[in-house]
């Protein structure tokens, strides 16, 4: 059960580390339902930010938004393989899809970058 948790370590938590993802990173686009930042880090772990801004909705729908990209990543992140930083900036598409769906889209993306 402790492969799929999502504890700290794992987590961009810094405006720093957000904006170097961002900046240094690769950017992929996720249909019109997310846009994904990535980084490989020398870290041995791979590390998760998401941003759900405004345009998406309101506070209900920003963290439903961003519930459903953990949960996508929970399952997924010991298949990808190298460490990495992954920065997903949610679009207002998002919050409609259903959890399988986004599921397919989000996974195929992540599990291909390199």
């Amino acid at each position: 059960m402790a492969q799929y948790s999502f504890p700290k370590s794992e987590r961009l938590a810094k405006r720093s580390e957000f904006d170097k993802v961002m900046r240094e990173g690769k950017k992929k686009r996720v249909d019109t339902v997310c846009t994904v930042f990535f980084l490989p880090n020398g870290l041995n772990r791979k590390r998760l930010g998401i941003i759900a801004s405004k345009k998406v909705g309101n506070a209900v729908h920003r963290n439903r938004a961003k519930r459903k990209i953990r949960e996508v990543f929970r399952h997924i992140k010991n298949r990808i393989s190298p460490a990495m930083d992954i920065v997903v900036i949610s679009g207002k598409d998002l919050v409609a899809l259903p959890l399988g769906s986004l599921a397919e889209k989000l996974s195929k993306t992540l599990l291909t970058i390199r």
